[in-house]
């Protein structure tokens, strides 16, 4: 057979294969395609469900694992400041609303005053007073008519009770004792100051003269006993003024003697002798 012959039978043979392969399904089986890898897997029934049935597995296990998680996470909450937290009221009672709260005044501090009120009357009485204490009792004459303003304030604090339960808070051996500072630390006052008095006086054992600082020339509350003669407390420095005394111990040197820093003054009684 010629050649060309051959050629057209042999295309007219492939031509019926060529169409059925893009017919999908028909009646006989070789008319049937079978699409190659992946395409094969979508007409594939049992491939789908068994993709659906491990699909549906996966969800599932991802579910309860995720749940599992929640469940034994522990949230740790981001670092800051602390924050005080207000006390509760006590059990019972309510706060007061502001129509009800009081409206007091502030607690008048005892051992605080103005000023010192006129107390003495230097030209008709003579003035003692009397210094109790753990270690016995020191009793001084006032010389009201040598230094009236310091005798007086001395006897108004006395009066007020000022010094009672005050301790003796700087202790100089063979130099002095000092006190009548209510807080103990040497800096604390009446609330006022005084006038010093100018007098003749000297600071020889047992005299008494009233603490200041540097060059001022008025004090407070604070009193010292001389232990010995301090001349030096008779003159004017560049940073010190002179001390004037007021009084002088006549009973009980040896009790001050015994005089200890933190010793408590009970009370100071004054005693007032009309001239």
């Amino acid at each position: 057979m010629p050649k060309r012959k051959r050629g057209e039978k042999q295309h007219l043979r492939q031509e019926p294969a060529r169409r059925s392969s893009y017919t999908v399904g028909g009646t006989a089986p070789g008319q049937k395609y079978k699409p190659g890898f992946p395409m094969n897997l979508l007409g594939n029934i049992k491939f789908f469900s068994i993709v659906g049935v491990i699909v549906a597995i996966v969800m599932v296990g991802s579910a309860v694992f995720a749940a599992n998680r929640n469940n034994n996470q522990v949230d740790v909450p981001a670092t800051s400041t602390p924050t005080a937290t207000a006390s509760a009221s006590p059990e019972g009672t309510t706060t007061p609303q502001a129509s009800e709260t009081p409206a007091g005044t502030a607690t008048p501090d005892p051992k605080k005053f103005s000023k010192a009120e006129q107390v003495i009357d230097a030209e008709k009485n003579t003035y003692t007073a009397t210094i109790k204490t753990d270690k016995g009792d020191i009793v001084i004459a006032l010389y009201a008519d040598k230094a009236p303003r310091t005798v007086n304030n001395f006897v108004f604090l006395a009066q007020k009770k000022y010094f009672d339960g005050i301790t003796f808070h700087r202790v100089v051996a063979d130099f002095v004792v000092q006190g009548g500072d209510p807080t103990g630390t040497g800096s604390g006052g009446p609330g006022y100051v005084t006038q010093e008095d100018p007098n003749d006086l000297l600071n020889k054992k047992g005299m008494l003269s009233m603490a200041k600082a540097g060059a001022v020339t008025n004090f407070g509350s604070q009193f010292f006993i001389n232990l010995k003669d301090n001349p030096g407390l008779d003159t004017d420095t560049p940073t010190q003024k002179r001390f004037y005394p007021f009084a002088e111990v006549t009973t009980g040197m040896d009790v001050v003697a015994k005089i200890a820093k933190g010793d408590v003054i009970r009370s100071v009684t004054i005693t007032t002798t009309p001239k």
